[in-house]
């Protein structure tokens, strides 16, 4: 990849990272509300929390960052797509979330207070960067290619 696509697809990728940022604490915020106030298994919160998060990154990602291609799907098709994988992604790591959250409370870590108190949270951040960098990638093809 030559100098300036390199330039480029950082540039994107940094914007991406601000904007779903801005997505992840609308996520983080439902979900902290679904887990600590309401007691929702924390797969089942993961998976309510990131509807409106996927929406806001979804708009603003296709005006704001990503070229759109000429021709290709429309732009209600491409949020379907994108729509469909996030909620089988979200399904996926929502799991993964969980099973980690059992896994860890079953440690020497819940001995320590500040992470017993929260693990449910720490889950959430633990599984963060494999959604984020997932999601610029398929937005990216799903904008760009299709």
């Amino acid at each position: 990849m030559k100098e300036k696509g390199i330039r480029d697809l950082l540039r994107q990728a940094v914007r991406f990272v601000g904007i779903s940022g801005c997505g992840w604490l609308m996520d983080f915020g439902v979900y902290i509300a679904l887990t600590e106030a309401l007691r929702f298994p924390v797969a089942y919160a993961n998976m309510i929390s990131a509807i409106p998060a996927v929406t806001l990154v979804f708009l603003v990602s296709t005006r704001k960052i990503f070229a759109s291609k000429k021709g290709g799907l429309p732009l209600w098709g491409k949020y379907i797509v994108y729509f469909l994988y996030q909620m089988a992604l979200v399904f996926c790591v929502s799991w993964v979330g969980e099973g980690l959250f059992r896994l860890l409370s079953r440690t020497a870590l819940m001995n320590i207070s500040l992470i017993a108190a929260h693990l449910k949270i720490l889950c959430k951040i633990l599984i963060t960067p494999i959604t984020m960098t997932a999601n610029f990638f398929v937005m990216k093809v799903l904008c760009e290619k299709l």
